[in-house]
């Protein structure tokens, strides 16, 4: 059903009077005489007897008169979601996160989000390094919090920098290296390892191999967990040292030390991404709002 029509339709009903219903829509009588005829032929039933002064509804016009608000108010309702949602501004945003390079930063900025845009509804889901890529490459993921380092195998992500870091080795506190304000890779060639299983996240592994290998050796992983927790309790323990970006200091016990490594490209930034094939239009509205928060810089 067409809803101009019907709202032609409710101003003559109202009325009870196509002169006075053109009047108020600015169109001629003909022409709003001629909607209320097509609108009855697409009904099949007459809706007003025009040969009364003033004119009289028809039982169906009656009914559908009763009816016409409700149909018009949620017509009204439905294109302001619409138009709400073409400009991001209502809708669903699924966003992904890593658990401790965003700690500093994204718990307020979701939160004042929300508050700033009450009508798009967030959810946020934890994925490892690796996972989180390839959710935003199928489009499970929104948007999402994710590292430099080999982006560029995942050639749909586009997105911006927010924060510089170095990559890190953390050891227990009691380490004869704990006291070192930066370490080399190949000072770890006797070191037992920790890591994630390359199932879990083979980005964070196959780093950890490929700075080992350009440094003369492969580490001895003697513990391995698909859980970022569980592996640096694992090092708590002294089962093992561990290769992390260095926002992982954020959730690093206190017995913890996060050293920065000297070698090359250990720098990286930390970046917000998403699919530029998401039509989601509610990406860009949070991404412009993360860029206008105040995001800390290493």
């Amino acid at each position: 059903m067409d809803i101009q029509k019907l709202k032609y339709f409710v101003s003559v009903a109202e009325s009870l009077s196509f002169t006075e219903a053109a009047v108020q829509h600015n169109i001629s009588q003909s022409a709003i005489s001629q909607q209320i005829s097509e609108l009855e032929r697409q009904l099949d039933t007459p809706l007003i007897v025009r040969n009364k002064r003033p004119l009289q509804l028809t039982w169906a016009g009656k009914i559908l008169l009763e009816e016409s608000h409700t149909l018009i108010a949620a017509s009204n309702e439905a294109l302001k979601k619409i138009q709400l949602a073409s400009t991001g501004m209502t809708g669903y945003l699924k966003i992904g996160f890593l658990g401790g390079i965003e700690k500093v930063f994204l718990p307020q900025a979701v939160r004042e989000f929300r508050q700033n845009y009450p009508n798009i509804y967030v959810s946020m889901h934890q994925y490892n390094w690796a996972e989180i890529n390839e959710a935003l490459m199928r489009e499970e993921l929104d948007i999402g919090f994710t590292l430099s380092h080999n982006l560029d195998k995942f050639p749909n992500l586009v997105g911006k920098e927010l924060r510089s870091d170095f990559l890190c080795v953390a050891i227990h506190c009691s380490h004869p290296l704990a006291s070192q304000e930066t370490i080399n890779v190949s000072d770890l060639i006797n070191e037992s390892f920790v890591t994630f299983t390359r199932k879990a996240d083979y980005l964070l592994n196959d780093l950890t191999y490929k700075i080992c290998s350009a440094n003369g050796f492969t580490p001895n992983v003697v513990n391995q967990s698909r859980d970022l927790s569980a592996l640096l309790f694992m090092v708590e323990a002294g089962l093992g040292i561990m290769v992390v970006p260095g926002p992982v200091r954020e959730v690093a016990s206190p017995d913890l030390r996060l050293i920065e490594l000297t070698n090359p490209h250990s720098e990286f930034n930390v970046m917000v991404v998403w699919n530029q094939n998401n039509l989601n239009a509610s990406i860009p509205v949070f991404a412009n709002h993360l860029s206008s928060y105040p995001v800390p810089r290493n």
